[in-house]
C-alpha cells in the first residue's frame, strides 16, 4: 500500500513527545508498505529558517514531509489555533500535489483541523480517508472547563468535529472509551475500530536502566512513584501534591514528575509554599531517555484532574507496564479496566489524596509485591501491547478502507 498519514505533533524516539505515529510507519515500512509522514516541525533535523515552507527527509524506510509551523504547548489558545489552521493550509498543498498515487489518506488528531487536509486530499486522490481520534475533542476540554460549553469557538469545534467523523469513511479509535462514547453520541459504530496505542517493545527488551538517575537527584535507596507527560490544567497534578504532603514525614518515598505544559510554574510554586523536599519536578525527556529512568522507579502514576468519568486509555500506562513497575489510576473508564483486568495496579478516588498516598505507602513497605507485579505484568505487555501487532492490526483497518469501493455518486463531487 502507499500510505499518506498527516500528524501534526509526529515525533520520534529522540523527542519527548509520543511516538506511536514512528513506530507505526516504520514497522509499516518494514512490511513492505509505502509511508510519507505529513507532520510540523518536529525533532528530525535543524529549524528551517522562516522564509521556507516545507522539508522532506527519508526516515527508517519512510519519507517524511515537514511543513514550517511549529505549535507549542505553552502558546496561548490563539495562538495555537492559528498555527493548527496554517498547518491544515500547508499539509493540504502537500497531500495534494507533493505525493503521488496514493491508496489511502490517513489522518490522526489532535488538531481536529488535520481532517481538513485528510479530507481534501482524499477527494483529490479519490481514494479513502481514514481518520483516527486520539481524544474526543472538544467535549473533553468543555468537560475539564477548558471551553465553555456555547462560546463560538467551540460551536465551531463541534462543527469540525461533526465533519471529520461523519465524512471520514474509517473512523479509527485509541481508546475502546472513544467508541463507545461517539456512538452513544449517534454517531455510525459500523465504521469504528478500536486501536490501542500500545508501546514500542523494541525500546523497553534491552532497555539499560539509567544508574546515575537516583544518584543525581537524591532518591537513592527511596520508593520512586513517577509521572510522565503534560503539565496542563486537565492533568489534575495537584492531587500529587496532596499525596506527597501527607507522606511528608515518609523519608523513604518521593514522587517524580517527568514533562512540561502551562500549569508547571504554579506547581513549582506549591511544591516550595508547601517545602515538599519530597516532590521533585524534572523537565521532559527524550523518550530512549525515559525508557532508561523508568526501570528505575517503583511506582507509574496515571494520574488525570476529577472531571468524572474518562474514555482515554492514555500511552504512558503501556511504558509504565513494558517497565514492569505498578500503576495507580486516579479515573473511572477503560484504563482502569484494563489495568484492573491485567491486574497491573490499582484505583485511586481522585477526590482523596489519602487513597494515593495509601497505595503508595503499601508498595513502599511491600517492595517485594511491587517488583513481582511489576515483572508479572511486564511479560504480559510486552506480548500484548506492542506497536507492531498494533501496527499490523491498524494496516488490516488501511487495507479494509482502500479495497471498498467508493460510491461513485460522492466521487462526483470531488
Amino acid at each position: 500500500m502507499n500510505i499518506v498519514y498527516i500528524h501534526q505533533f509526529f515525533a520520534t524516539s529522540q523527542g519527548s513527545s509520543g511516538t506511536r505515529s514512528y513506530d507505526v510507519s516504520r514497522h509499516l515500512a518494514a512490511a513492505g508498505h509505502e509511508v510519507t509522514m505529513i507532520c510540523g516541525t518536529t525533532d528530525i533535523g535543524e529549524p528551517m529558517p522562516w522564509y521556507r515552507l516545507f522539508r522532506r527527509e527519508r526516515l527508517a524506510n519512510f519519507d517524511v514531509i515537514i511543513c514550517n509551523v511549529h505549535a507549542k504547548n505553552n502558546h496561548g489558545a490563539v495562538m495555537r489555533m492559528l498555527t493548527f489552521c496554517w498547518f491544515a493550509v500547508l499539509a493540504t498543498i502537500v497531500a495534494c500535489f507533493f505525493v503521488r498515487w496514493p491508496n489511502v489518506i490517513f489522518a490522526t488528531s489532535l488538531p481536529l483541523t488535520v481532517g481538513i487536509p485528510g479530507f481534501v486530499a482524499a477527494r483529490r486522490h479519490r481514494v479513502p480517508f481514514v481518520f483516527e481520534v486520539r481524544d474526543i475533542f472538544p467535549e473533553g476540554d468543555i468537560i475539564s472547563g477548558n471551553l465553555k460549553a456555547n462560546s463560538p469557538i467551540t460551536k465551531m469545534l463541534e462543527a469540525l468535529e461533526w465533519f471529520c467523523y461523519v465524512k471520514a469513511d474509517r473512523l479509527l479509535l485509541v481508546s475502546p472509551g472513544f467508541e463507545k462514547r461517539l456512538i452513544e453520541r449517534g454517531f455510525d459504530g459500523s465504521k469504528m475500530k478500536s486501536v490501542l496505542l500500545g508501546a514500542d517493545r523494541d525500546l523497553f527488551v534491552d532497555v539499560e536502566p539509567d544508574k546515575a538517575f537516583r544518584v543525581t537527584h537524591g532518591l537513592a535507596d527511596k520508593t520512586v512513584a513517577i509521572y510522565t507527560g503534560a503539565h496542563g490544567r486537565a492533568n489534575g497534578l495537584y492531587y500529587i501534591l496532596d499525596a506527597a504532603e501527607l507522606l511528608k514525614q515518609r523519608e523513604d518515598i518521593a514522587f517524580v514528575l517527568i514533562g512540561d505544559g502551562r500549569e508547571k510554574p504554579g506547581l513549582l510554586d506549591q511544591v516550595e509554599k508547601r517545602n515538599l523536599i519530597n516532590v521533585h519536578l524534572l523537565p521532559p525527556v527524550p523518550k530512549t531517555q525515559l525508557v532508561r529512568i523508568l526501570p528505575e522507579c517503583d511506582i507509574g502514576l496515571m494520574i488525570l484532574a476529577d472531571v468524572g468519568e474518562r474514555p482515554v486509555t492514555p500511552n504512558k500506562i503501556f511504558d509504565y507496564m513494558m517497565s514492569g513497575l505498578p500503576s495507580i489510576v486516579n479515573f473511572p473508564g477503560p484504563t482502569i479496566e484494563m489495568v484492573l483486568r491485567d491486574e497491573a495496579g490499582v484505583y485511586s478516588d481522585p477526590k482523596k489524596p489519602q487513597e494515593l498516598a495509601d497505595a503508595v505507602a503499601h508498595w513502599a513497605d511491600d517492595p517485594k509485591e511491587a517488583k513481582a507485579l511489576g515483572l508479572r505484568v511486564r511479560t504480559l505487555s510486552l506480548k500484548k501491547y506492542d506497536r507492531w501487532e498494533i501496527a499490523m492490526e491498524l494496516l488490516e483497518t488501511l487495507k479494509g478502507a482502500s479495497a471498498r469501493r467508493r460510491d461513485p455518486v460522492r466521487q462526483k463531487g470531488c
